[in-house]
């Protein structure tokens, strides 16, 4: 029997817009001070969104958070290095991304201790909207979307309106719904590169590559992972995409991501 899944704050209306600025904007405030691990409850006052509901979906569904025995740490990641720079559609699109790759670590309390926040929305991807390998571009997905979210969650018929119509703004805003149709986005610039090293961030905050693993690691992680079907690319493609992210990402990129975690064996000033 498929397993269900928890609402969480997915339910709370952030204000999408069609856009993703507000986002972008409260994760560039959280790092004001500078690209390094912070406490959450730093995180939280320096995004300044106020709210203490709102506050939780960066830092539930899109950033990382990775606990010590005194705090737990916001890490930096490619979507926080890419929120320090201007906001255009490719953060948009590696948003979207990182909701639907549901890896956000953990914290204490957590509902989710493997991290799997979003995890319906990466299911769905990888099996319906993605099932043959690709998305299936031109598809009239919202019936779909809509029964899966009825079936999966675990909730009230009015939360599970709420999450579908949340869900729904953050596709076409990041112009992967127009008219209830599943739309193929732009994979010739940088996002699916930026969010190929995401995932691999991820998996080293998570302990899963580790600083021996070598590109053929790599590789095998993202497609195990079947990352491929949340860019919405074939296998080709996707190998391709390891290809271009590994040669950026090996050297000072990786060093700086395991250099994070060896801080946090230590104190971190806030």
């Amino acid at each position: 029997m498929s397993s269900s899944y928890t609402a969480g704050s997915s339910t709370k209306n952030f204000g999408w817009n069609e856009s993703y600025e507000k986002l972008h904007l409260a994760i560039r405030k959280g790092f004001s001070a500078g690209l390094s691990p912070m406490p959450r409850d730093t995180w939280r006052e320096r995004s300044e969104i106020g709210d203490s509901d709102l506050e939780l979906i960066p830092l539930n569904y899109f950033l990382y958070s990775v606990p010590r025995p005194k705090d737990t740490f916001v890490m930096v990641d490619r979507l926080v290095e890419r929120a320090t720079a201007s906001y255009d559609d490719d953060f948009a699109k590696l948003s979207l991304f990182t909701f639907n790759l549901a890896m956000s670590g953990t914290w204490p309390r957590s509902k989710w201790p493997d991290g799997r926040v979003a995890g319906w929305a990466n299911e769905f991807f990888r099996t319906i909207a993605g099932k043959n390998g690709e998305w299936n571009h031109g598809a009239q997905i919202e019936g779909a979307l809509r029964s899966f979210i009825k079936d999966r969650i675990d909730a009230e018929a009015s939360t599970k309106r709420k999450i579908f119509t949340n869900y729904r703004y953050m596709l076409v805003s990041a112009g992967a719904l127009l008219d209830g149709r599943l739309q193929k986005l732009n994979l010739m610039t940088n996002w699916p590169i930026y969010a190929t090293q995401l995932f691999w961030d991820r998996q080293i905050f998570a302990g899963g590559l580790q600083r021996s693993s070598g590109q053929k690691e790599f590789e095998a992680a993202f497609f195990n992972h079947e990352v491929h079907k949340l860019l919405g690319c074939g296998l080709e493609q996707g190998r391709a995409f390891v290809r271009g992210a590994y040669r950026d990402y090996f050297g000072k990129a990786l060093e700086q991501r395991f250099q994070q975690l060896e801080k946090l064996r230590g104190p971190i000033a806030a």
